[in-house]
This record gives structure tokens, sequence and C-alpha cells, in this order.
């Protein structure tokens, strides 16, 4: 503690009160873990000290941004210190001819796209309100524009890292392709602060589309709104986004948002780009979706009718928590190849609607990226066995399709068990054998993706 306070003052503490926010996961259904200290760096090179002082005393050092991860990412398992990173939340700079911007890594995702605005630029991707750089790097993130830009790792350009041994790396220049030796920025891309501290991205940035329209169609079950997706994907519509509720849902943004939606299955559609591109796609698919629905085409009229049906989407799991006061939300995330998501979503939902748990769905569908959320209370025995066997039975069931247990909310500790199913032993090996040549002595976010 006296190596910590000499080198930060103030920016170090002990004290419980203090403590307190930190050692928890973001929905709250696992049990908290906390650090001993908290320390607050405001560069790359503290970053780079702290750890070196760490690594000296042989002290866990967990990263902690905005605290919105949802699989104990940033839970203290083996106690140590939380390095809160949120002070370091600039940007450095813009290089607007190259489309790309370096930013530290607790900036916010909204507030980076706050000073990207007037320049006529934003984020391709766009996780949960709140989230920080750091974390949307540490779990590979994407959101509801994936099906059009890609996750975190398709942003990145390089990562400026600081090692468990406290050696600052730096994996690339800003050139948009290099095989130039590994990939060293996509093996931090995803691995969760386990490798490595991420304290500065250099990241592309997207024009603002020149037109952009919101549709809601509504359709009679999960199964028939998922197989006009797959159908409007494979016609390759360029999508802004498309987004799933099931009727659960709807309930839910309804009484959370204020809206009026229909009380059934719908899907929300994004169409940015040109405007006579923009007007060809919304004919694509008002053409295929009434394949699948008697339901109309219903359109945003204003701007703020499209600003307040997008933000009911992005606040869907604070809506489902609403409906369920008191409940903690186990926020589930698998993914499956496009060609399995209405049977995968289908045999989900009828476990669903069989349980006695509030299990509302909402997916990034045009990705095959969907989520359960499960409202329960983790004190009642008989509710957290449903919780888990729920999730575990979707967990399975994508994963028996060629799927995955975690589509962009990261492994943490809540999908660990789940990854030798998903890779096999062999790929498992190969991650511990790599967390052992980075981090020798185990302190970088001990006890998240792999154990050694």
């Amino acid at each position: 503690y006296q190596e910590l306070h000499s080198l930060l003052g103030d920016r170090v503490t002990t004290s419980p009160v203090a403590i307190e926010p930190y050692g928890k996961e973001g929905s709250g259904y696992m049990a908290p873990q906390y650090p001993q200290a908290v320390v607050w760096p405001l560069s790359t090179e503290e970053v780079a000290e702290i750890v070196k002082i760490c690594a000296k005393h042989g002290i866990p050092i967990v990263p902690y941004a905005a605290g919105t991860s949802l699989e104990g990412h940033t839970t203290s398992p083996k106690g140590g210190v939380t390095m809160d990173i949120k002070r370091m939340g600039g940007v450095l700079k813009l290089n607007a001819q190259d489309m790309d911007v370096v930013v530290q890594p607790g900036i916010g995702w909204m507030e980076l796209n706050d000073y990207l605005r007037p320049h006529g630029f934003f984020l391709g991707v766009d996780p949960a309100p709140g989230a920080c750089i750091g974390g949307m790097c540490g779990t590979c993130c994407s959101g509801t524009n994936a099906v059009r830009y890609g996750t975190m790792k398709d942003q990145v350009v390089n990562l400026t890292v600081v090692l468990a041994d406290g050696t600052i790396v730096k994996t690339g220049q800003r050139a948009r392709k290099s095989s130039a030796g590994y990939d060293l920025a996509r093996l931090f891309v995803g691995s969760e602060g386990t490798l490595g501290i991420v304290t500065e991205a250099t990241l592309k940035v997207r024009n603002i589309p020149e037109y952009t329209a919101l549709a809601r169609v509504s359709f009679d079950d999960v199964h028939a709104a998922s197989a006009a997706v797959i159908e409007i994907l494979q016609k390759g519509v360029p999508l802004g986004a498309v987004e799933l509720l099931d009727e659960e849902m709807v309930k839910a943004v309804n009484q959370h948002s204020g809206l009026d939606l229909p009380i059934t299955t719908c899907l929300l559609f994004k169409f940015t780009g040109p405007t006579p591109h923009v007007r060809h796609d919304i004919d694509v698919v008002r053409d295929i979706t009434g394949r699948y629905t008697t339901h109309g085409y219903h359109w945003t009229r204003t701007e703020e009718e499209s600003e307040t049906l997008w933000m009911a989407r992005k606040t869907a799991f604070w809506a489902a928590q609403s409906m369920r006061p008191g409940r903690r939300l186990m926020a589930t995330d698998v993914a499956v190849p496009i060609s399995r998501l209405a049977e995968c979503i289908s045999e989900t939902k009828k476990e669903l609607d069989a349980s006695f748990l509030f299990c509302p769905i909402v997916g990034h569908v045009g990705d095959g990226n969907f989520h359960v959320v499960i409202m329960f209370d983790p004190e009642d025995p008989r509710e957290a066995e449903e919780a888990h066997r729920l999730n575990s039975n979707m967990v399975l069931r994508a994963i028996s399709m060629e799927g995955t247990c975690t589509g962009e909310h990261g492994v943490g500790i809540g999908k660990k068990k789940y990854l030798s199913i998903e890779k096999g032993e062999e790929a498992v090996r190969l991650m511990q054998t790599l967390k052992r040549a980075l981090d020798p002595q185990n302190i970088l976010n001990p006890g998240k993706i792999v154990d050694v």
C-alpha cells in the first residue's frame, strides 16, 4: 500500500466505503467479491508502474471501467487491487482524413460519439448505455449495429497495452491493413484483461449515414420473425440493424418507455445509407416480411419518434427489470449460425413459456445473437435453480447448433464451464498456455475465461 500511495497519493484507497461499489458484476446476480484496494491511474505510465508494484508482490489486478459487464468480469475472487481507469477518459487525437480516433480506455462510447458527431463520424459498435472503450475491448462487445459494422475487434486499428510485468506494448501502426507478424490487437480484444491492460486504443470511425429510417413489423410468433430475417439476410440486404423483441419484452418496453406497441413478437429495422439505396432496401424488406406476417409495416414519422423507439430497445434490460422489482437479472447471450436462428429461438421460447419465471427475449437477430433476460431471486433456491437451468439449456442448445455460449458479453466467470464444450479441450489448453506465457504469476484478472 505504501508503494502505491507514494506513486498515486489520494488516488489509492483501502476504505471499505470506497471499495463497496467494486467487486460486483453488472446484473448483480453473482455474489460480490471485493478487492482490498482501488487505484485510479491517469496515464499509461502510471498503469505500468502500478502493475510493476503489484507484480513484485504477487498482487492480483482487476481492470475496471464502467462496470457494466454481465459475467463477473469485474469481481475480485482473489482479492487484490481494482484498477479503475475511468479517469483516463480522453480523446487523444482525431485523424479525420484517415477516419480513425485515438482514445483512452475510460471514455464511454456515447461520450465518444458526442465528440465525433460534429465531425460527421460515429463509432460502429453500440453496446448498452454506459459502456467504456476499455471494457468494450475486453469483452469484444458489439450491439445493434454489428450486422452492419461488425463487433469491437472490427473497429480496432491498434492498442497500447500494459503487460503483467509492466512492459508497455503497442500492437501496431495506423495502416488499415498489415500482414506484419501476429495480429496482437486481436489477441487482446476479447481477453477480458487477463493478458494485458488496454491504456490506449486507435479505433475506426464511420461516416454518419446520409439517411436513416426505422420500421416496426409485428409477427404472430418468434419463428416467423426469425425466418423473415434469415431470408432478408440471404438476399444480401445491407441492414443498419434488425432487432427482435418477443411479446413479453414488448410488454416491458411499453410500460417502461410509455409506448403502445401491439403485444406480439416484433422486429425493429434500421435502414441507413444514401436515400435511393434505403428506399430500395425498404421495398425488398417489405416484400419479404409480407410473406411471413399479415401485420402491417409501421414507419416512424419523425426523428423524435425514431429516437424514442430505438431508445426503448436500447434500454430493454432495464425495462425487464422494471417488470419484476426486487429481482436480479441474468442476461443470457448466445449466438448461432443464421440458418439455425429460427429453430434455436423457437425451441428456447417453448421452454421459457413453460417456466414460472419472467424471461423475455431480445436479440440482435441480424447476426444470430439473442438474449433471454431471466428475472429471478438469487436467494430463493427454487428460482435460482430454474434460472440456471434455463440458461444452461439455452447455451447447450446453441452450442449443439454450432453456435456459441456468448456472442458479445464475454466469458468472465459465468461462461467458463462451457468453453471446453464449445471449443474443445485442446483449444482451452492453448488459451491456458497463452495465459501462462503472458501472465506467469496469474495476477491479471485471475479466475476469468480460463483457470491456470
